[in-house]
């Protein structure tokens, strides 16, 4: 090759425009340990490769400049502030919702639990006869959702009746007065409601009362709900590494991801107390079952 030549492809080799990074996920972590291994654990499995990852500290994470979606799993995790421009899919974080984050409108939030159908169609093969079922709640967020879970509930013939907790204090009295005419009452994961004294309070009336308590989490259950209709740690993961992959690709994401993944949790104490005959196809088809 003669020098002219040579000189004309450095030319060209200089005046070409770098390949742009493809980037690399990072995933930011309330705590390494526990739930929040778990689903993080199930996120890099359904990514298909390992993931680097950082433990959440201080009020802003230091981001990679290479990063192409951040993962962020827990609430500590999801209130950190991220650089604008990069998608964030909120994972395990009750109360945060991608619209109030920075303005950054590539991003999503992974539900805590399934669809209100779902939730209602699997209620209602627990207790057929259900007409009339009470909603309690407290954090602001579930405010929106409102409407939403009651058409949800008439679709399949529910009526549906939301209360908002405003203390704890206030609690027993609400159960009395709201309860007096409902076949069934359902908490969803509210961070500011669920607290050891408020569980036990709602036991107690569930229990006393015969109307069933349904939860949305398998720790509901476990603490004295009849049943909960909720969504895994694995499941919650899998979705984040789906919601991932798309926000790579450029595709517009949903606010809220419902994870297909259903899990049913039973406790047979509950059920008894509350007079439910659970069948064995039920029963078999639980995922976990409390005695």
């Amino acid at each position: 090759m003669n020098s002219s030549r040579c000189l004309a492809l450095a030319a060209l080799l200089l005046a070409a425009p770098a390949a742009a990074p493809a980037g690399e996920p990072l995933a930011v972590l309330t705590s390494a340990s526990g739930a929040y291994m778990e689903a993080f654990s199930s996120f890099q499995a359904a990514y298909g490769r390992e993931v680097r990852f950082r433990q959440a500290s201080g009020r802003s994470q230091d981001v990679p400049p290479d990063t192409s979606v951040v993962v962020a799993f827990g609430g500590r995790a999801a209130n950190l502030h991220y650089p604008a421009g990069i998608p964030v899919v909120y994972c395990m974080a009750p109360g945060m919702f991608p619209k109030n984050q920075q303005g950054n409108t590539k991003s999503a939030k992974i539900s805590l639990i399934p669809e209100f159908g779902e939730i209602f169609s699997r209620i209602k093969r627990i207790q057929p006869g259900l007409k009339r079922l009470r909603v309690f709640w407290m954090t602001p967020s579930f405010a929106p959702f409102e409407t939403v879970f009651r058409e949800a509930g008439a679709r399949q013939g529910v009526e549906v009746a939301a209360f908002r907790v405003v203390s704890a204090e206030d609690l027993p009295g609400m159960l009395r007065t709201s309860l007096r005419t409902a076949d069934a009452f359902w908490l969803p994961p509210d961070p500011l409601l669920l607290t050891p004294e408020t569980l036990m309070i709602l036991k107690e009336f569930s229990w006393n009362n015969g109307i069933p308590f349904y939860g949305s989490t398998k720790g509901m259950t476990q603490e004295g709900a009849a049943a909960s209709i909720g969504v895994s740690f694995r499941a919650m993961g899998a979705a984040a590494a789906e919601a991932a992959a798309a926000a790579e690709a450029g595709q517009k994401l949903p606010e809220v991801i419902f994870p297909k993944a259903v899990e049913l949790t039973v406790n047979a104490t509950a059920a008894r107390k509350c007079g439910l005959q659970l069948s064995e196809d039920l029963l078999r088809g639980a995922d976990y079952l409390f005695p």
